[in-house]
């Protein structure tokens, strides 16, 4: 039922038509499936292409000559163009992430190759290596510790306590 042809036959007839009917030049289909899809079209084939969306009730045909077709689309048709959209965006972002976790990665791989450079002074390498110990030690440590968040929680009230106490008595002593 679906094949790329038809998909590719459906993206440009979307392409070239507003809402309702439409009369539309073969030669402009055939134009724009090269020039958007690289593929040579002949009539013969789009005759038959537009025959098999026809079939499959994507497209109403009004009438059809040897230069001209007029159509539009039915709701299965908008449906099946809206899908192919939606797909063709799909792709696109899959590719815009791989790109970007390319990217990423190449912004890492440097970092760690001009680390340490044996031409700078001495003091600027043992800094070099001081921030690559630290990262690497960071990396590391844990990222929650309950020990850790109780111990400062008790610290907070009774600090807040022990200055709100304070406070008071100079307040009522003064």
């Amino acid at each position: 039922m679906l094949n790329s042809n038809v998909v590719k036959l459906a993206e440009v007839l979307d392409k070239l038509c507003v809402e309702g009917y439409n009369t539309i030049d073969k030669c402009d289909i055939i134009s724009t499936l090269e020039k958007d899809f690289e593929c040579t079209w002949d009539n013969d084939l789009l005759n038959a292409e537009i025959k098999g969306l026809c079939d499959n009730k994507f497209i109403i045909l009004k009438y059809q000559d040897e230069d001209v077709l007029c159509l539009t689309f039915t709701p299965a048709g908008k449906e099946l163009v809206e899908r192919i959209r939606i797909a063709r965006q799909n792709e696109q972002n899959k590719l815009k992430s791989k790109k970007l976790v390319k990217k990423e990665q190449e912004a890492i791989t440097p970092v760690a190759t001009t680390s340490f450079d044996p031409s700078a002074p001495l003091s600027q390498n043992e800094i070099m290596a001081g921030l690559v110990s630290v990262s690497s030690v960071s990396s590391k440590a844990p990222k929650s510790n309950i020990k850790n968040f109780l111990i400062s929680l008790l610290g907070g009230i009774l600090g807040g306590g022990i200055s709100g106490a304070i406070i008071t008595l100079l307040v009522l002593l003064l």
